[in-house]
């Protein structure tokens, strides 16, 4: 896949800030989750007839740019692939007692099941609905942004951190500018 990964420069900064503030060593544990994640999304990609153009590294993850299969359903399965990957890497990890590693790819794999594009909920939706019921899916993906925001005010003030605050954030604002120019509606 030589050529075909861009790392962008949030991406690059994002990664130093969390290596500065990692302290409990679990950030290499959500890179490893994070590749077999995409690994999931790629191999049945190819196993459908699509075809990856470039694999790009952003300050909000990863993202496929591809040629995807015609069929809908292939296509949301494809999206849902990530997550599956997710899930069998967290029964992988739990059965062999890497408890950390399976908390880590579960909660990438439920954080992506959100129905708010860009992530893999949302878009395996938009295939699944074949443009039908917009009004729904944008609602859906508000009231995913407002509920990421919220647990991350939550989480701020029960000193838990800001993390999910400033994700909620970035995906809110991402998800919802990418809906008002009509980018997700597939």
């Amino acid at each position: 896949m030589r050529g075909r990964v861009q790392v962008r420069d949030g991406f690059a900064v994002l990664l130093a800030a969390l290596w500065c503030v990692d302290q409990t060593g679990v950030l290499p544990l959500f890179l490893l989750a994070a590749a077999v994640h995409e690994a999931g999304h790629l191999l049945i990609l190819h196993l459908s007839g699509g075809r990856l153009h470039r694999l790009v590294l952003t300050g909000c993850g990863a993202v496929l740019h591809c040629a995807l299969p015609a069929d809908r359903f292939a296509c949301a399965a494809v999206c849902l692939a990530g997550p599956a990957a997710s899930f069998a890497l967290t029964a992988a990890a739990g059965a062999a007692g890497a408890w950390r590693l399976a908390g880590a790819s579960a909660l990438l794999g439920l954080f992506n099941l959100l129905p708010m594009p860009p992530l893999d909920g949302g878009m395996a939706l938009s295939h699944l609905c074949g443009g039908r019921f917009g009004a729904v899916r944008r609602g859906l993906a508000l009231l995913s942004a407002a509920g990421l925001v919220l647990g991350g005010l939550w989480m701020q003030q029960a000193g838990g951190g800001i993390w999910l605050l400033l994700t909620g954030a970035a995906m809110s604002v991402k998800s919802c500018k990418g809906l008002a120019n009509g980018i997700y509606m597939v």
